[in-house]
């Protein structure tokens, strides 16, 4: 019996499968079977994958990037390559525990995890999968998560470093039939050795039919084991998916409906919702998504660490709410809605509590100007992003103007300093006899460029340049 059938039999379904954290937020794959094509019909050099997001250590919204570029002949991952890195991540796990990153095993392991038939269409798929992965660069700006918590600001790293994939002849013994083998890259290595992992139940993952909706399962089986429920900005949602070629609401939807209503049929998955619920309208363009973890599931979900953020967000939305009718026509009696709350929640989600006290009053001068007979908080939702981009640009010229500032002081600091190195050796020039000064020139006539040798050889003893290379040879003496 194969260590995966052994697993299989023992473990129970949503115990088995394993998936690495930085490798689903951003999609290493496209959405489509059909490899991408540039403007000219050609295949492009990279695709990159931007998303903005609230940086709570750096307090401002910051593009989280992907750059995916690839080396081999048969181009960029498909969803086929998103199917095997989750069979690769399970196996490593079934086989060593994640403790050597490189695995043996047979190829109709890998078929069994991933329930592809055992033939020969289906070691050609793994054949290719196995080259798109190897052959894939990912480099990650803002976006790949460190042990502490933060975000690396630059970080470039490979998925596999090497494979090699025998084909199965049958009549030879299980050392010919174990010759298959793969290696993680070492950087990727390290980070799931460090426990960026989660389970997964690879069942439910391998049943589902459609790309968008594998994509979608382990996007929100992520997110879902930290809340019950989930909520995200619409456009940012789909970007997260590798929809981000469009941000016509009607069009994400409809492309997310299909996956959305496969994943409501798991059971005990997602509560299926109606679309009036699944998606509500905050503002002019400005839409929201949610998911509610099936009761089913609610018991099964990873341990959460609890925090106080949930209890406070309620209060300092109202907080919020409050603050605005009272700078906005002296309200201070105003009860907030349940429709406010939420909109509040949302603007807190999405740039922090910290910010969102911050830029209120920019939003509400904005408002003053633009919409001066506004009577509700939700006419607030047009401003917020306009505002934080104000505010974020003014903190970046604030910040390079203070790094300028360092930077004019130290420089300052250096001029000081070797203004004093060349008065000490000019010093100690003046004092030497013209022997020694002659003996330091026909040195640096070994060493100095041609201009300076024509200068000596001419007598032009005081030129600068001249100066500066026997003061140089001088130094170099003196240490």
């Amino acid at each position: 019996m194969s260590d995966v059938a052994t697993s299989q039999r023992l473990e129970p379904s949503h115990e088995r499968g394993r998936d690495e954290l930085n490798l689903i937020d951003f999609p290493i794959a496209v959405l489509q079977h059909q490899q991408p094509k540039d403007k000219n019909g050609g295949r492009p050099d990279e695709l990159v994958s931007e998303i903005e997001a609230f940086d709570k250590d750096l307090k401002k919204v910051v593009p989280r990037t992907l750059t995916r570029r690839t080396a081999s002949k048969h181009g960029f991952p498909t969803p086929l390559e998103d199917e095997v890195l989750v069979a690769l991540l399970t196996l490593t796990r079934i086989k060593n525990g994640f403790s050597q990153p490189r695995v043996k095993f047979r190829n109709g392991e890998l078929f069994d995890l991933m329930k592809w038939p055992h033939n020969g269409s289906s070691n050609q798929r793994l054949a290719i999968a196995l080259d798109r992965l190897t052959g894939l660069t990912l480099k990650y700006e803002n976006s790949w998560s460190t042990e502490a918590g933060t975000f690396e600001k630059e970080f470039t790293t490979g998925l596999l470093e090497s494979y090699q994939l025998t084909k199965q002849v049958r009549g030879r013994g299980e050392r010919s039939r174990e010759a298959s083998w793969f290696q993680w890259a070492s950087e990727v290595f390290a980070d799931i050795q460090r426990g960026n992992v989660r389970t997964l139940n690879t069942d439910q993952f391998f049943s589902l039919q459609r790309p968008i909706s594998r994509r979608m399962y382990r996007f929100l089986d992520k997110h879902l084991s930290e809340e019950p429920k989930f909520e995200m900005d619409l456009i940012m949602f789909a970007s997260h998916l590798g929809l981000a070629e469009t941000q016509h609401i009607g069009k994400i939807k409809e492309r997310l409906a299909t996956g959305v209503r496969e994943l409501e049929q798991i059971p005990g998955f997602i509560d299926p919702l109606p679309p009036s619920e699944r998606y509500q309208k905050l503002g002019p363009g400005n839409w929201q998504i949610q998911f509610q973890r099936s009761g089913a599931q609610q018991t099964t979900t990873e341990s959460r660490i609890p925090t106080s953020s949930p209890k406070r967000a309620p209060n300092a939305a109202e907080n919020m709410i409050k603050d605005f009718y009272q700078s906005w026509n002296g309200n201070q009696q105003h009860q907030p809605t349940v429709k406010e709350r939420q909109q509040a929640e949302h603007v807190i989600q999405q740039y922090g509590l910290e910010m969102v006290q911050q830029i209120l009053p920019g939003v509400i001068k904005a408002m003053r100007v633009q919409f001066p007979e506004a009577r509700a908080f939700g006419a607030t939702m047009v401003y917020w992003n306009d505002v934080a981009q104000q505010w974020n640009q003014r903190q970046q010229r604030e910040q390079q103007e203070k790094a300028q500032n360092i930077q004019e002081q130290q420089e300052e600091r250096q001029r000081q300093q070797e203004k004093q190195h060349q008065d000490k050796y000019r010093t100690q020039w003046n004092q030497l006899p013209e022997a020694d000064r002659d003996e330091i020139r026909q040195a640096v006539m070994q060493t100095c460029s041609r201009t300076v040798r024509q200068f000596i050889e001419q007598g032009k003893y005081d030129d600068p340049l001249v100066m500066m290379a026997c003061l140089a040879e001088l130094a170099k003496r003196d240490s």
